[in-house]
């Protein structure tokens, strides 16, 4: 498992969001056709064929090489000998082995958290979040959510004082289910999250470790059969996608 962080594909921006293209040729290769897997321009199970990305893109064959090598990386796609890249399909047992992982890894960032919260400042950015939630709470809406969710699990992530947390969970990830869910958000799996959070921040501003741990992993098992419903639907258009080639 590679952490070089340039190979870790930025989480999805919606539309209203995005910005000029950015960085290497390399970058933009593998920001847009990320985005377009997600958005359902590439189907699951799709060939991408270098020499179409190359023209379709304006790039050189070996930014599209590069490019395809880091979305694989991130489980966008499969190379496979002999067949080239493939949109992926990930699997229940595959998405079940990843979450457990991360359970593991975001529940030693919250006991961490909650074992360093009389660090300077460290309270003082829980009760912070703590209000963060509320006004979104008060708002009534579930926009803007995948912001604020990563602005609440990064400030639990630095308080950790483990730099490899926030790196380990990119690397346990399936990016395209991360964004899948972020876009098609539904207010109950909102309403959800903002509890779980909650629970989370009080047990941090309690220095309570074992309750910080157990919702920190609560948060993240209650994700394993979201993730495969959606991969359920992506395997649906991938048959789906085979068969309108036969």
């Amino acid at each position: 498992m590679s952490t070089d962080k340039a190979s870790i594909v930025p989480f999805y921006l919606p539309p209203e969001e995005r910005r000029e293209p950015g960085g290497s040729v390399t970058d933009y290769v593998m920001a847009e056709v990320a985005r377009r897997i997600v958005d359902g321009e590439y189907k699951p199970g799709q060939r991408l064929v270098e020499a179409d990305l190359t023209q379709d893109l304006g790039v050189s064959r070996s930014s599209v090489r590069e490019a395809l090598r880091r979305l694989e990386i991130n489980r966008f796609i499969v190379l496979e000998p002999n067949r080239g890249a493939t949109v992926a399909t990930p699997s229940r047992e595959e998405i079940v082995a990843q979450f457990r992982i991360r359970e593991v890894i975001s529940g030693l960032g919250a006991r961490a958290a909650a074992e360093r919260i009389a660090m300077p400042g460290h309270r003082e950015i829980v009760h912070q979040l703590m209000r963060d939630i509320e006004e979104q709470l008060a708002r009534g809406s579930e926009m803007n959510h995948r912001r604020e969710n990563g602005r609440f699990h990064r400030a639990i992530n630095e308080m950790s004082g483990i730099p490899d947390i926030g790196n380990l969970l990119d690397q346990f990830n399936y990016p395209i289910l991360h964004t899948i869910y972020f876009r098609d958000l539904s207010k109950e799996h909102w309403e959800r999250n903002m509890s779980d959070h909650l629970d989370i921040a009080r047990a941090l501003d309690h220095g309570d470790p074992d309750a910080a741990e157990h919702f920190a992993k609560r948060h993240m098992h209650r994700m394993v059969d979201i993730a495969t419903a959606i991969a359920q639907e992506l395997e649906k258009q991938s048959r789906a996608n085979g068969r309108a080639k036969t």
